[in-house]
Formats: C-alpha cells, structure tokens, sequence
C-alpha cells in the first residue's frame, strides 16, 4: 500500500479511485456543504454575541453603578470633576468605552468656565488587565475637545496645577495605582485650545489642533500635534499649519525634560501679523520658522531660524527681486517671569547681515515696576549693508521706483533700543560713499562718503556732499550738514547749499526712488539753494497731545533760505506746469523763506505771449498768494491758446473723440488760491486793443474773477469786471462802461468796418458766454446794454437824402448825437430805442445786425419834429410816418420803402 502510486481517474470514467485507500473515505462533495453552513453559521453567532454584548454592557454601564464608577474613575485620572452626558460600549475594534458630551470642570482658583470639553472621550482597554478583571486604559481619543489654558494674576497657570506638584507625583501615584484609570496614549481629532488671563478670554487660541501624545517608557511622553493659529475677529486665509514634536517628561517632573521641534509653514506674512497685531499694515509674503526647544530645567534654550520671502507691499506686484530675509537666532526663555534672551541673531538678506541681541519681557508694564530694568532691549551690530538690498526693499514697498536702476556702495550699522513702547537709544551709520547707476540717470550721481551718529536724543552728521556729473567735471553739487540735539540749548538744524546747472537732474534721479520732486511740472535749466531747517520746540514726548495747529512737545521745523532758478550770466529756465499747454520760457527768479513767509522775485518770464515781472508773497497764516505782475503785452488768443484743454489735443483726439483719454478737467489745479493786482501794457481783445490795462485779480481753483479793472480804449476809458468760471465748458459773465470811445479808430481794427463811422461814445454793457472755442463763446453770447454817441457820422452814405428819395444816395451823415439800447442772442445784435437826433430833427429806428455785419434796420423820421422845419427833413415832411427798411451789409447798405398797412374803413 505504502508504495502504490496515487491514480486519479478523469471525469466521465465513474468514481475517482485512490489505490490503497478505502473507499468510504472518497466521499467530498456532502462534508464540504455542512462545513460550510458550519462557518456562516459561526459568523452570525459572534456578530451577534458582539451585538448583544454592546448593547448588555451600554445599559449595564449606563443604568447601573458602573456609570458612577467610571465618571469617578475618569475624574480622579484627569484631575478635574467631570461630567458624561452618556456612555457607549464596544466590541467592535477592541474592547473601547465611549463618554458623549463630556466636560471636565475648572479649578475655581482659574474661573468658572469649564476646563475642556468634548464631543465624545473613547478610551480603549487592554484585554488582559480586562481578562484579570481591571480596567487600564490603553488608548484615550478626544473628538473635538475645546481646552481652556488660563493664567491668573500671580502668574500660575491652570495646566501647571492640574499636573502633580514635582516630589508629590510618586507618593500619588502609588497611593491611587489600584484604582487610577492609566492611558498609554492619547489622540487628538479636531481640538481647539483658547487662551485667557485671568477672567477675559483672549482674542488668540489653536484651532484644528489634531494629533497624538503617548509614552513608551515610564515618565517620558512623546508628542506630534498639529494645529493652526487663530485670532478673533480677524479672518485670514493663509494662516499656515504649526507642527510640533518631542519628547516631555512625565506629570510628576512636571513635563520635564523636554526636547521640542516647532515648525510653522504655509504661513503668509499677512495673515502672520493680523494674527499676531490684529492689522496686516499692507505687507505680503510668506514666513517659514523652526524651531528647536529643550530644557532640563525651567528655561529653556530655543534655536530656530525664521525665512521671509517675497517680501511686498499689498498694491503693488509681485516681483522676482522682491526682498527676503532670513532671521538666525539662539535665545533663552524663562517662562515664570516670561522673559527672553536673544543670545545671538544673524539677519541676512541677499548680500547683506547683522548681528544681534537683546532681552524681550512678556509682561512689560509689570517687568518695569518691579525691577526697574527696560522690558525691551536689542543691540544691532556687525553689519554689512549692501545698498542695492536697500533699493529692492524701497522698491517692494514703493511705487514708480525704476526698474533700470542700482545703487552701488556699502554701509555699516549698529545701534540699540529699549523700552516699551520701544524707542532708539544709540545708532551709528557709516558709508564710504555710493553711486546711482542704470538707464534713465541722466548723469552719474555720487554720494560721498558719510557718518551719522545718535546717541539718547542727540545726533549728528558729518557735512555729506551729493555730486552731479562725471568725477573731475561734476555739473553741481550739494552739501547736508545736520545737527540734531535734545536737551541743550543748541538747537537742532539742517543746511542743504548748493547749485547745478540742470535742476532736472534733481528732479529725474529722485523719481528713480518714486519721489516726484516735481508733482506733475518740469523745471529745466540752472538751479542754486542755500536752506536751513531749524527747530523751535524740543523733541517728541510721550503722551503728547494735538491741539489745533500745534502740537506739544513734537519737532516743528521752519525752512529758511533762498533758491534761484536761470542764471544771471544769461542762461536760462524753463517751467511746463500740467494746467499750461505751453511751456514758461526765459525765467529768472528768486524764492526767499522765511519763518512764516515766502517771496518770490520774478525777475522775467516768457508766458501767454509775453514777458512778466513781479512779485509772489504768501503768509502761512493766510490761504493762497499775493502777486504783483506786469506784462507787456497779453492777447485772448494766447490765452486760450495756453490754457484750452483742446488746444492739447492732437488731431486723432479731435477727429476720433471718442479715443480721447485727455482729463480737461486738470486745465486748471482744484488747490490754487491767489490774488492780487495785474498791469497789462496792452490787453488784446481781438480785434479790439485796450491799452494800461488793471485791475484786481483773485483766482480760486477753477474760478477766476477781476475786478475794478480799468483801461484806456481808442481815447476813452474803459471800467468792469470779469467772472470766469474755467471748466471743462468754462462759463464767462461781464460788466463793462466805456467813455469817451472814439468811433474812427475803434473801427479801423476792423479793415470791413475802417471808415464807416465816427463820433464819441459812451454807455455800458454786460454779457454771458460760455464755450471751450470761439465759435461756441460766439454763439452763446447774451448781452444787453445801452450806448450814446456824440457828434455821430455815417462816412458811406446821406441818410436824409436817402430817405427823401427813398434810395441811398452817397454822402456822409450828419448829427448832433445818437442813442440806442441793444441786446445780443442767437447770434444777432437787437437795437431798440435807436435815436439819430441832427440840428434840423430826430430819426427813430430799431432792428438787427447779425455777427456777419448783416443789417435788417427800420427807420422812420419823427412827426412831431418835421413842423416847421426845412432843408432835406422839411423837404420829407411829407412822408412823416412812413417807414424805411436798410438791409444789407454795413459797407454796403439797401434802401427800401415800406408799405403803410391798409387802415379798415
């Protein structure tokens, strides 16, 4: 049997046989089924057996004295009443107790606000203490617990109390080893932990904290947890992640010794400083920090190192140069009194680094009264500052600095401040000098060589000198010297003297930095300063407070000096200001300041068509300036020409209007307020010309008005005034009397109108126009007025033979005096009430002449005046009350009778 082989016979060749084996052992198929029933059979008794057990242990737990054993169990092992809303019970993953709706009261000494909460405590026991008849807890899970840490006023913190007190840990723990509940490990999903002093919760806390803290040997815990910073009310949206991790000490060493890694990542700078001071100050970027603690003791040694990178301000964007930092720091933190000691720091940025140090004291106020040693303290020394990381970090935090651009230099620093709130005790800078180089410098620029120093309130500078133009033949330059003091007799004061035949020189490398010097105007040609700046008060001191104007105890600094621009040896400047279409030519001026005062001497200046001079005065006690200027001559058309927004549009901006991005309402500056007297040799008024012409002038913004303006025009004078409201449609009104206006040469401006007329004239008028072009002023004008004329002659035609005859007739008129009343609209001059009033009688008229010198006149000799009378009116007395119609041009009138109505009979 033992050496027969085994034989399978194939299917469909009857029963399998296995030679040697017995055949009633060949049977498979009937023992395979029952063993399978056997099995599913099995299954859903222990399912069921689990079922039951859960439920039976649930309600035992729950309705029994277990319930009462094991909140007290709980509470004796957290150290704190605690109090179960219900207890579950199950099988399922290892024999686990559930308590829902837990919370675990304070110690009455911290508050009356609960110490933890939780939606639900799972504590896993250990099946042979639970086969022996103990219960040990091997894993404690906590489903969103929110944890109180407080701190009262003597400095103790409810964490510290409710761990054993060192040396009473052991003696405890063997006292109560039969009946405390022990855990080897405890995890964390969803927690929060809030922060209070005393009774008022602070706005700080950890939210999402989740993790696991466990030990696996007596008195050693280990910890890795993490959790995001959160601050009420502030929302952030890039908080980052902290991650700690370790090894702590048991409770009875009072978590001693500990060994700690802390990272914090993910975190915008942003968020970082909302969190920490509750505004973000508009900084962007993103922080990394780690940190290694340990401590055998109660201080511990911290070394971390924090990297800031993308450092920018929160409206402008993201730049590849944008600045980093990186903060490399060892410190000492003694949590009892809550000081740090910064041991050593190293600040590095791209190519520069510092070294510091200092102490930093949590509770300020309260380190300054009891030991009288500054709760803030940093010292700064061994640096090396490359100016050009000084460019990008102006660069990340402000505006239209070029980008072309570089500085090139070194400088050393080192200083210290103390304090709370912090304030500068001792600084020391030193530069051997630096240069602005790239595209867009007009001429190299060279700072030279320089040392400042600070020391409690007093400072000073050595003499800096700022050169313009290549070394060896510098185009201009200029000197700083500064002396800053507190406490001394010796007032604080800057002086800034020299000159450069470029002022654009200035203005274009202090807009490389993004300081627009010129605040919208350009100034060209040579350029020479001497300021002084000199305090009157004494330096800022705390708690000082703003009165009106002045303000106690703070620097109040007057400007004193004075400044030319062109040159007395011929050279000139020139001003394009953004109101001015044109450019001011030819200036030579002179600015002195004085406390509470400035003048300006305007020595020339080509403007408007004409050469100014006069005087600018301005009183920091009153809004706006005084002037005094004369001209020699100024036309309205270089008015307009210099002033109309649309004589700055170019000719696509006035055949596609639409495209037109030009703001005409910054034809004139909204800030401008001055007033005072103009003289104008000649005044153009196109085509009339008034000659020394005055008057008072008060601008204010948009609104200009002159006043008791006068003048002599063509032999008479003229007096009015003029409102003009400048806007994007600027608005004009006026009131003008004339006397004494000799006809013949008024109209030989007007080459259609030269020789027509003559006589004296006299009378006033008013008008309104507005309009931004002289075909708009012309067809908007509104006017009325009055005129008389003495000894009136019409030079192209005999009006009375005219009218005698009922046709022109060639010749000149003659009369003693005319009157008339008149109006102005739709392009049209109305006459009423016209009289010609002659030795032998008295025409009456009325009617219109439009701007095109059209006339359509209705004339009619006046009944009354033609009793008795001879010569030509006599000779017309026969047609007393009929009228005549004269039409036509000026230069070349028409006659015509008009026809009496048909009386009814």
């Amino acid at each position: 049997m033992a050496n027969q082989p085994l034989i399978i016979t194939p299917e469909g060749h009857g029963a399998s046989v296995l030679t040697g084996i017995p055949a009633k052992r060949l049977s498979t198929a009937p023992p395979v089924r029952r063993h399978g029933r056997r099995w599913a059979a099995g299954i859903l008794l222990l399912v069921v057996f689990l079922w039951a057990g859960d439920e039976g242990i649930s309600l035992l737990i729950q309705h029994t004295g277990l319930r009462e054993r094991f909140t007290t169990r709980l509470s004796a092992s957290l150290g704190r009443p605690v109090e179960v809303e219900e207890y579950d019970f199950s099988l399922w993953t290892g024999p686990t107790i559930e308590a829902q709706s837990v919370t675990v009261a304070e110690d009455p000494r911290f508050g009356n606000e609960y110490f933890m909460r939780a939606d639900s405590l799972s504590a896993r026991l250990g099946w042979k203490s639970l086969l022996r008849g103990h219960i040990e807890l091997a894993t404690l899970s906590l489903t969103h617990p929110s944890l109180n840490v407080v701190r009262d006023a003597s400095g103790d913190w409810n964490i510290g109390e409710w761990l054993p007190k060192p040396g009473a840990g052991a003696s405890q723990n063997s006292s109560n080893s039969g009946s405390s509940l022990r855990f080897k490990r405890i995890d964390v999903e969803g927690g929060r932990i809030n922060f209070k002093q005393s009774d008022v919760k602070l706005p700080f806390a950890f939210i999402d904290v989740t993790g696991s803290v466990g030990t696996e040997q007596p008195g050693r815990w280990w910890l890795d947890i993490d959790a995001a910073p959160w601050r009420a009310p502030v929302l952030t949206q890039q908080a980052g992640t902290i991650h700690v991790s370790g090894q702590v000490g048991g409770t009875s060493s009072r978590l001693l010794p500990a060994a700690l890694d802390i990272s914090w990542t993910d975190a915008s700078v942003s968020d970082v400083l909302r969190l920490a001071r509750g505004d973000d100050y508009g900084v962007r970027g993103n922080l990394g920090l780690v940190l290694s603690a340990k401590t055998e003791s109660s201080v511990w040694d911290l070394r971390g190192r924090a990297e800031v990178r993308q450092l920018h301000r929160w409206d402008l964007a993201l730049r590849g140069d944008n600045p980093s930092l990186n903060v490399i720091a060892q410190m000492k933190f003694d949590p009892r009194p809550g000081d740090f000691e910064l041991t050593q720091a190293t600040l590095e940025a791209l190519h520069s680094n510092a070294q510091a140090s200092g102490k930093i004291s949590l509770d300020a106020n309260e380190s300054t009264q009891k030991t009288g040693v500054a709760p803030f303290s940093l010292a700064l020394s061994d640096s090396a500052i490359d100016l050009n990381d000084l460019l990008t970090w102006v660069r990340a935090f402000r505006g239209n600095v070029a980008e072309t651009v570089s500085l090139r230099g070194l400088a050393s620093v080192s200083g210290s401040a103390s304090g709370w709130p912090p304030h500068l005790e001792s600084a020391h800078i030193v530069t051997r000098g630096a240069d602005l180089v790239g595209q867009g410098v007009r001429v190299p620029v060279h700072l030279g060589a320089g040392e400042f120093d600070y020391d409690r309130g007093q400072a000073s500078m050595l003499p800096v000198v700022i050169t313009f133009g290549p070394k060896g033949a510098p185009e201009g330059s200029f000197r700083i010297d500064a002396l800053l003091r507190s406490g001394t007799k010796r007032p604080a004061s800057l002086r800034l003297a020299g000159n450069i035949a470029q002022v654009r020189d200035i203005t274009t490398a202090a807009g490389m930095f993004g300081w627009n010097l010129s605040r919208g105007w350009d100034v060209a040609g040579p350029f020479q300063c001497d300021f002084r700046w000199q305090t009157v008060q004494g330096p800022p001191v705390r708690g000082s407070s703003v009165t009106g104007s002045s303000v106690k105890g703070s620097w109040v600094v007057q400007p004193v000096g004075s400044m030319e621009l062109g040159g007395k040896d011929g050279s000139e400047a020139y001003l394009r200001a953004p109101f001015l279409n044109l450019p001011i030519e030819a200036i030579e001026a002179r600015a002195d300041l004085k406390p509470g005062t400035r003048h300006i001497d305007l020595a020339s200046a080509q403007a408007f068509g004409a050469k100014w001079t006069g005087t600018f005065d301005r009183n920091t006690s009153t809004e706006g300036w005084q002037f005094s200027l004369s001209a020699d001559h100024l036309a309205t058309a270089d008015i307009d020409r210099w002033i109309n927004p649309r004589w700055r549009e170019s000719f696509l901006d006035r055949v596609l209007p639409f495209f037109n991005a030009t703001d005409v309402s910054a034809a004139v500056p909204e800030d401008l307020r001055a007033s005072g007297h103009l003289t104008l040799d000649e005044f153009s008024v196109s085509p009339m010309v008034i000659e020394r012409f005055q008057g008072d002038v008060s601008i204010a913004g948009r609104h200009v008005q002159v006043t008791d303006a006068r003048g002599e025009f063509y032999g008479g004078e003229l007096k009015g005034s003029l409102d003009a409201d400048l806007q994007p449609i600027p608005m004009y009104r006026s009131a003008v009397t004339f006397s004494g206006v000799d006809l013949p040469s008024m109209t030989e401006a007007a080459p259609q109108l030269s020789g027509l007329f003559a006589g004296s004239a006299s009378g006033d008028f008013s008008f309104v126009a507005h309009g931004a072009t002289r075909p708009d002023l012309l067809a908007s004008l509104e006017c009325q007025g009055s005129a008389d004329v003495e000894g009136p002659e019409l030079e192209n035609v005999n009006l009375l033979a005219s009218l005698q005859n009922a046709a022109l007739r060639p010749g000149k008129s003659l009369f003693r005096e005319a009157s008339a009343a008149f109006s102005c609209e739709n392009g049209k001059v109305a006459f009423q009430n016209l009289s010609l009033i002659g030795s032998d009688g008295e025409i009456d008229g009325k009617g219109t002449v439009d701007f095109t010198r059209t006339m359509n006149l209705q004339l009619q000799v006046k009944p009354s005046l033609t009793k008795g009378a001879s010569g030509p009116i006599a000779d017309a007395a026969g047609d007393s009350g009929k009228s005549y119609q004269l039409t036509g041009r000026l230069e070349s009138p028409q006659l015509a009778l008009v026809s009496p109505p048909h009386r009814a009979r």
